[in-house]
């Protein structure tokens, strides 16, 4: 523990007698650099323009559009998913009251068609989203989603593993 008696004989910030410069820079930092590159849309942004025309069909009603996303995400995910998939989101989309099978024959083919033409390569299996609308922020649209089939990962092989016995 340092003493006034033992500060005499130390040296360094608190033990040197000899007065320093004190030397500050008051000139004004330099601007980070602002990044212009245009950015990848998210998945987000890939989901809306997907479902688009759907929602165009909902109008200004916060409800309609909130089914709406409902529809076109059941749809993502049953065209990810394959032709199992898409029968059950058929199936289910005939249950809706006013619906018609030859509409929902219609949507799902229309929808499936426009998500590999606009994002063929997406694997994305939507799990949760929130869709809010508010005077003050704007409309916020928020995903959840799984990679089904990420790249770089492969199953293990179990001919491969090493059995270890005790």
């Amino acid at each position: 523990m340092a003493s006034p008696h033992s500060r005499r004989k130390t040296t360094g910030a608190f033990g040197n007698r000899k007065p320093r410069e004190i030397v500050r820079d008051w000139s004004k930092p330099e601007a980070a650099p602002v990044d212009t590159t245009p950015r990848e849309p998210s998945f987000a942004d890939k989901l809306i323009s997907y479902a688009q025309p759907i929602l165009e069909q909902a109008g200004g009603n916060h409800t309609a559009a909130k089914g709406a996303m409902n529809v076109a995400i059941l749809i993502w995910n049953a065209a990810i998913e394959g032709e199992a998939k898409i029968k059950e989101a058929k199936a289910t989309l005939a249950k809706l009251p006013g619906a018609s099978a030859e509409q929902v024959e219609e949507l799902v083919t229309t929808m499936v068609a426009r998500k590999t033409e606009l994002h063929p390569g997406e694997n994305m299996i939507v799990t949760n989203f929130i869709l809010k609308f508010s005077h003050k922020r704007g409309t916020q649209f928020r995903v959840s989603a799984v990679n089904i089939n990420p790249e770089g990962v492969k199953k293990a092989d179990l001919t491969d593993m090493v059995k270890v016995t005790a």
